[in-house]
């Protein structure tokens, strides 16, 4: 079942919102990178709207907060031309083939992420394995990660990309996200590398 998504994410912003007497009295705004093209729920999300988290009609704590989703109506390939155009490299996972970028073990995840991810990741991968036994559940209703890394392929790009492996495991910061060599990753379209 998921419930990371609200609990790790979601409602971490808005209790830092609802519990900081700095948010009162003042107008702040949440910008958000939710596409309607990712979702049938997220094509229902407004572009611009009040925050969940706003009381600015309330009689006690006002708190005026809006969210903004500036790219809601982009597409795949808009958000890509303007990563180019503006020379943003590509995020390391884009670049070894993952086509989307949450947690990495994530529940939606698919078996060639999890093949890839057990070789890049090994030791994290066991702990996984040893906590879907010991915990008695998988990540998937049907199958564990180490079935469904059985049964998934190695991304291309990160087998023959070990520079890149590193740094997407790296936890040092960027110097600049700055490039003038930009190419599309092959991670962007699903993980076939271009324009589906």
């Amino acid at each position: 079942m998921r419930w990371c998504s609200a609990s790790l994410k979601v409602e971490v912003a808005d209790r830092a919102l609802r519990g900081q007497d700095r948010f009162l009295s003042r107008r702040t705004l949440i910008v958000t990178g939710e596409r309607a093209e990712e979702s049938p729920a997220r094509a229902h999300y407004a572009a611009f709207e009040p925050h969940r988290t706003d009381t600015r009609n309330g009689t006690r704590r006002r708190r005026h907060v809006d969210h903004f989703r500036p790219v809601h109506a982009w597409s795949e390939a808009k958000v890509w031309d303007i990563l180019r155009r503006l020379r943003v490299m590509p995020a390391f996972p884009y670049q070894v083939g993952f086509s989307r970028l949450s947690c990495a073990f994530c529940i939606f995840g698919n078996a060639d992420q999890f093949a890839t991810l057990k070789w890049m990741d090994a030791n994290r991968f066991a702990r996984l394995v040893n906590y879907e036994k010991d915990f008695g559940c998988t990540i998937k209703r049907d199958r564990g990660f180490d079935q469904l890394a059985s049964e998934g392929a190695l991304y291309h790009a990160a087998r023959s990309r070990p520079d890149l492996v590193a740094a997407c495991l790296s936890e040092r910061p960027l110097q600049t996200v700055l490039t003038e060599d930009w190419i599309l990753p092959v991670g962007a379209y699903g993980t076939g590398g271009g324009p589906l």
